[in-house]
């Protein structure tokens, strides 16, 4: 399925090799549906026979629906979940396969592609989100056409490129929480065939989470990117050059606590160390958007000083004076060459260089004396290059794609937590990982008959990985005078008393390197039974790297990893029908799946040395089923209703035995049962020449689960609908000014994106909240 929620729809052809020109759907005078068409294989294609499963949206789609980020995606892409990340960028989960921690070991499973660039870290990839020209989601086992092998599909972002016309646009938008938004792009042309354009963006949002002990706010957003790129247009040739800087400073925002569990071992330490417990000190304040702030951050939390006692560490002060941050930045190098060999084959090259530096503290529960603080840093560099051929041959009968890809990552990661109420020596997790992968790909269509076409495909992926680990969190048996009393080192208080100088042992070091290949074929049949009906049915094979678990919880013997996981494999069957309906007044597209799931690497939290630490466990087989289902209809002239539907179904069939915290009635993955969005528009013409244009949408998700598994409980996430509108006048169709006004989550429904329950000792249940209501403005002028 492919398709635009907006009125304006376009797709990729499934075997394109060239940069995704989007080109909208036109309105003609009587009111329908223009034609819908992509320029993906240097010649035009119509969506309704492109048999691929794909949400598409232009740039003016994106403005229109008030998507600035990838999190008001939400509802409005069928079956695609998004959860936001303290390290401050978006994990994706497409038709409920996904993951939602990115350290040093972890792979992404939907893979994210900027300009053709594969992104492999999810820190800082909000930041890409302006002077788009298209923003594609494509759902399944992605890997026989482009870039890195894929499990659960791909999002790939297509920013505007240079042209040889002289213009540009200036935006700026303001709003709720003082919000200050610009955005704007220049595009010169150099010379014959050479043109340039530069593009920014600004954002700067106050908090909207209160603070109950101080004037702070939590929350607050504070964005720069800027972008350049050149093209180059010689003929056969095409070059195209760019370079990005993007760059985040916020507070990271904060979680809300609805809960506080008082015989967790975090709240057991800390109530044995103060005279009020914790729960009672700081109760759930149950307040929607309010959190205690004025957090002590001394080591980092205030754990190593207490109304009962002073803890060997209470000097130390690593992270003394600071308040919650978030510092993320990001360097991309992007280059594209692209040669016709003659009219219908051409060579394609995408070399990419990609640097992020993520950096964050934050509190569990924002108290001033907090039971937990996080420091992360992750440094992190990639280079890519992919090199394809592809084309089409035997008049047209037959197009094809080939080409080889490498990727080369290198990733530092840093957690230090300090002193806190499960280790009172502090915790420092210091990894780093190298990673190659070496692929080869290939596919082909054929038109058996003008109507019936087939494609086969298949990718051999080979991964190979090295890493290294330092840990520090272990005591050591000694005897030292606390207060002039003879004191054993020990767990909880001896080592509490004693910090680091009387119990600190020696850390525990560990190294490890594997390999891992696999084979990836995808078949699929597609049929145009006339104009208005198309069908098609594929099967696909996915495929995600092994790896070793990295956090040590003693020293082994070997100085080996003691642990790994093997790679992760998907079989995706699907079926889809397009329609294109009533003199193209109406495009419906319907599409079922049936996904069997092997060597689920599974994310749990085990005690490691009283240390909550994640592993990933190669845990499990699964099915998973759906539908989808989405739609635009023109009913009348200037009348536009748009949206979609889509249903999500999944459970275990195996559990091997060594994945003791899974069961049955474990969910597969934090993905929602359903989601649905709708939509309408309708065009007023005012004056000789004036639009003025009111949109009104829903978009909705289901409840879904949250928390971790096992012994801890599993809680779910409420379902929610969320109500938007705007207002958009032109004062004339073909001008140069817009401006407009909007509103989301009119309603001011309070929403719960991410929660982890009671696990691994902590004893906080809390939840990360959606953006309240918001109400602004904003002016756009292009020229």
């Amino acid at each position: 399925m492919a398709m635009v929620l907006g009125g304006a729809a376009t797709a990729a052809r499934a075997e394109a090799q060239a940069p995704v020109q989007v080109a909208a759907a036109d309105t003609t005078a009587a009111g329908e549906i223009g034609e819908i068409t992509v320029t993906a294989r240097r010649r035009e294609e119509s969506l309704l026979t492109t048999p691929v499963s794909a949400t598409v949206l232009s740039g003016d789609n994106l403005v229109q629906q008030s998507i600035r980020n990838f999190q008001d995606l939400r509802g409005a892409v069928s079956n695609l979940e998004l959860v936001p990340l303290l390290s401050g960028g978006t994990s994706f989960t497409i038709r409920g396969i996904g993951q939602t921690f990115n350290q040093v070991n972890s792979d992404t499973k939907a893979g994210f592609y900027v300009d053709e660039m594969y992104v492999s870290r999810q820190e800082g990839n909000d930041l890409y989100f302006y002077d788009i020209a298209s923003l594609q989601v494509l759902k399944g086992p992605q890997g026989t056409l482009f870039g890195k092998n894929t499990t659960a599909g791909a999002i790939l972002l297509t920013t505007q490129r240079p042209t040889d016309d002289f213009g540009g646009y200036a935006q700026v938008r303001g709003g709720s929480y003082d919000r200050i938004d610009t955005e704007g792009a220049l595009n010169v042309p150099l010379s014959d065939g050479i043109a340039a354009r530069a593009s920014f963006r600004t954002q700067s949002v106050k908090g909207y989470i209160k603070h109950l002990l101080d004037d702070d706010r939590s929350g607050n957003i504070n964005n720069q990117s800027g972008r350049l790129q050149f093209r180059v247009d010689r003929g056969p040739l095409t070059i195209d050059v760019l370079g990005e800087y993007n760059r985040s400073s916020t507070d990271g925002g904060a979680t809300i606590p609805v809960g506080c569990l008082p015989t967790a071992g975090y709240i057991r330490n800390y109530d044995a160390l103060h005279a009020t417990p914790y729960c009672t000190a700081f109760p759930v304040l149950g307040k929607d958007y309010t959190v205690y702030g004025g957090a002590t951050l001394l080591a980092p939390t205030s754990a190593a000083v207490t109304d009962r006692a002073r803890g060997g560490d209470a000097g130390l002060g690593r992270y003394a004076g600071k308040r919650p941050f978030n510092d993320t930045d990001a360097t991309t190098l992007n280059g594209r060459i692209s040669y016709d060999l003659s009219d219908d084959i051409a060579l394609h090259s995408v070399t990419a260089y990609r640097r992020s530096h993520a950096k964050f503290y934050t509190p569990v529960s924002y108290a001033p004396n907090d039971i937990y603080a996080e420091y992360d840093d992750t440094r992190s560099t990639q280079f890519t290059q992919e090199l394809t051929i592809g084309g089409t041959v035997l008049d047209d009968r037959l197009t094809f794609l080939a080409g080889l890809f490498y990727f080369n990552q290198k990733t530092d990661f840093l957690q230090d937590t300090g002193p806190d109420w499960i280790d009172p020596l502090g915790y420092v997790y210091d990894s780093s990982l190298k990673y190659r992968s070496y692929a080869a790909f290939a596919q082909a269509s054929y038109k058996v008959t003008p109507k019936l076409e087939l494609t086969l495909g298949g990718r051999y992926t080979y991964d190979k990985k090295q890493g290294e680990s330092y840990v520090f969190f272990a005591g050591r048996t000694n005897t030292f005078l606390s207060n002039g009393v003879p004191t054993q080192c020990g767990y909880f208080t001896g080592d509490f008393l004693g910090g680091i100088a009387n119990c600190g042992g020696a850390p525990f070091t560990a190294t490890g390197r594997d390999h891992w290949d696999g084979f990836d074929p995808k078949a699929q049949l597609s049929y145009r039974w006339s104009d208005q009906v198309f069908t098609y049915v594929s099967a696909a094979h996915g495929y995600n790297s092994g790896g070793f678990n990295q956090q040590l919880g003693s020293q082994p013997a070997d100085r080996r990893f003691p642990s790994s996981y093997d790679p992760e494999k998907l079989w995706s069957y699907e079926g889809g029908i397009k329609l294109d309906l009533f003199d193209r007044r109406a495009v419906i597209n319907l599409s079922g799946f049936y996904q069997k799931y092997t060597d689920i690497q599974a994310t749990v939290n085990v005690l490691i040395g009283n240390i909550s630490t994640r592993q990933v466990q190669s845990a499990a087989s699964a099915h998973e089923a759906g539908f989808e289902g989405e739609f635009v209809l023109r009913p009348v002239t200037d009348l536009t209703l748009r949206g979609n539907v889509s249903y999500l179904t999944q459970g275990y069939d195996n559990i091997r035995p060594n994945a003791v915290t899974l069961t049955k009635d474990t969910p597969v993955n934090s993905a929602p049962k359903y989601t649905y969005s709708a939509a309408a528009s309708y065009d007023f013409h005012v004056g000789a020449d004036g639009r003025l244009t009111p949109t009104v949408d829903v978009r909705g998700v289901g409840k879904k689960p949250a928390c971790q598994s096992g012994a801890d409980y599993v809680c779910r996430l409420p379902a929610y609908a969320l109500v938007g509108f705007r207002l958009d006048y032109q004062p004339q169709v073909d001008g140069a000014w817009r401006i407009g006004v909007y509103g989301t989550n009119v309603f001011d429904k309070v929403t719960q994106l991410a929660r982890t329950g009671y696990f691994g000792g902590f004893g906080i249940d809390r939840f990360t909240p959606g953006r309240p209501q918001e109400f602004g403005a904003e002016a756009s002028y292009r020229f």
